[in-house]
């Protein structure tokens, strides 16, 4: 049982070791990536901004 329980210690290690690689590389973004997902990102925010003013300017009356 003791030998047993050395692999199993050696294969959870190595599962950790594996997750922390695997954690690290999606961490990593090329700049031109990120900048592209970050203008999306703002086109949205900018969009939905325009629609919650729009809505509470047609609730309020203004329109």
């Amino acid at each position: 049982m003791g030998q047993n329980e050395t692999k199993r210690h050696f294969e959870l290690r190595n599962l950790e070791k594996d997750m922390e690689q695997a954690s690290a590389e999606a961490l990593r973004v090329s700049p031109k990536e990120h900048s592209r997902r970050l203008r999306s990102e703002n086109r949205f925010l900018l969009l939905f901004l325009a629609l919650v003013i729009g809505l509470s300017c047609f609730m309020v009356g203004v329109f």
